[in-house]
């Protein structure tokens, strides 16, 4: 399933370079496939895998946005990573592509706490 990690600043995104360099940093066996799309929408894309668990993973171009493809608990580690990089003031959203469930991630959380946004849905 698709999961999004989403914010509506667009004049805040996460700059690519800063993207690159968390994952690299926090993922080191994360695997960067592209550091700059070759699609409108999508920049950096790259792909983890933690024993049975694969996740793929891009950002939107504009920086608002994440893109997590893989099993929620996963989704879940990734987005509360990506909430480290957001500025705390900005309000980051944990939902489905479906938009069939959504909640705020706030500092603080825990994994478990993430997965029940898409629990209490």
């Amino acid at each position: 399933m698709t999961y999004l990690a989403v914010f509506e600043d667009k004049s805040r995104g996460v700059r690519r370079a800063d993207l690159i360099a968390a994952l690299e940093r926090d993922w080191p066996t994360a695997v960067i496939l592209e550091r700059q799309g070759s699609q409108k929408s999508r920049d950096v894309v790259w792909s983890y895998t933690n024993d049975s668990q694969e996740l793929e993973g891009y950002s939107h171009v504009d920086g608002t946005c994440i893109y997590l493809d893989s099993p929620l608990a996963l989704a879940a580690r990734f987005a509360l990573w990506y909430r480290g990089l957001v500025p705390a003031e900005i309000d980051l959203v944990f939902c489905d592509d479906g938009y069939s469930f959504d909640g705020s991630i706030e500092a603080g959380m825990s994994v478990d706490d993430v997965i029940a946004i898409a629990d209490d849905s």
